[in-house]
C-alpha cells in the first residue's frame, strides 16, 4: 500500500519529467518541490530511473485499471462509451503533465529510452478492456452481433483515439464545445454513417 507522500512524490515528479524531460529532471530538484531532502526522497525511490518507472507506472496504471473498472461494470453500453469518451476529452486539461509526458512519449520527443514491452502490456490491457466492454454490449443485444467482437472493438477504439479530446480542436481545428464533441460522438457510433 502506498501511502500519501509517495504518491505527492509522484505527482510531483511527473510535472517536473514532464516540464524538464529525464536528462534535464534532478533528484534535488523533485525533492525541493516536495520540500524534502534529498535523503528522504531517496528513502522512497533509490534513483531517479526507479521514480522515472514509478511514475510512469502509476500514470498508465490509473488510465487502465479505470477503463478495466468500467469495462465490467453494468452500466449499458451506451453509458460506459460516453464515460470513455468524456475521460478522453477531459484527460489534457484533468491531467495536464501526464498528457504531456505521453504525447512527448509516443511522438518519441522524449528524451530517453521507454520500455516499449511494458508500453505494449497497458496496450494490450486496454485493447482488452475495450473488447472486454464491446462483448458485453453484444450479449445484452445493445450492439450487432453480425459483426465480429475484435472488429466492432477495433474500430470503436480508433474512432474514439482519433475524434476525442484536444486532437480534434488543436489538429482539425473544428471547434466544438465537450458535450457537442461527445454528443455527435456517440450518436455517430450508434447510428452509423448512414443518413437515418
Amino acid at each position: 500500500m502506498k501511502n500519501g507522500t509517495h504518491d505527492k512524490i509522484l505527482k510531483a515528479a511527473i510535472r517536473i519529467f514532464s516540464e524538464k524531460g529525464y536528462k534535464g529532471t534532478s533528484m534535488r530538484e523533485i525533492a525541493e518541490a516536495m520540500h524534502m531532502t534529498k535523503a528522504a526522497l531517496y528513502y522512497h525511490f533509490p534513483g531517479k530511473e526507479e521514480l522515472f518507472i514509478a511514475v510512469l507506472k502509476h500514470a498508465l496504471d490509473h488510465v487502465v485499471c479505470g477503463l478495466e473498472e468500467l469495462a465490467v461494470s453494468e452500466r449499458s453500453f451506451w453509458e460506459k462509451l460516453e464515460i470513455l469518451v468524456r475521460g478522453m476529452c477531459n484527460f489534457s486539461s484533468e491531467h495536464p503533465h501526464t498528457f504531456r509526458l505521453f504525447k512527448m512519449i509516443v511522438t518519441q520527443g522524449f528524451d530517453r529510452e521507454i520500455d516499449r514491452k511494458m508500453l505494449h502490456d497497458y496496450f494490450n490491457r486496454l485493447q482488452k478492456a475495450i473488447h472486454t466492454m464491446v462483448e458485453k454490449g453484444v450479449e445484452k443485444g445493445e450492439l450487432r452481433d453480425d459483426i465480429p467482437v475484435a472488429l466492432l472493438s477495433t474500430a470503436f477504439s480508433g474512432i474514439i483515439h482519433h475524434t476525442s479530446g484536444s486532437r480534434l480542436k488543436n489538429t482539425l481545428n473544428i471547434d466544438l464545445s465537450e458535450d457537442e464533441q461527445i454528443a455527435y460522438l456517440v450518436t455517430l457510433l450508434k447510428g452509423g454513417f448512414a443518413k437515418p
